[in-house]
């Protein structure tokens, strides 16, 4: 019996980016990669993963935009 590391195959969303990002005080994955990887791993995520889907937020202002939307609709959300 082999187990499978099956976080290598999940894919990342934005969703579940921004519930890690939102339980780290700190965006950049690099300030504390020990709280990082286990704050990844947590949602079933490597570091690796969460580092490559930061870097692609950090490129992509469409995506940036989508996940402030996110963010802003959660907190109007949890003033009501």
């Amino acid at each position: 019996f082999v187990a499978a590391d099956c976080s290598k195959n999940k894919v990342m969303t934005l969703e579940d980016y921004a519930k890690i990002e939102s339980e780290m005080d700190y965006v950049d994955p690099d300030i504390d990669t020990d709280r990082t990887k286990a704050v990844t791993a947590k949602y079933g995520y490597t570091f690796d993963q969460y580092k490559e889907f930061y870097d692609k937020v950090q490129k992509d202002p469409e995506l940036r935009e989508k996940l402030g939307e996110g963010t802003l609709k959660k907190q109007k959300a949890s003033d009501k």
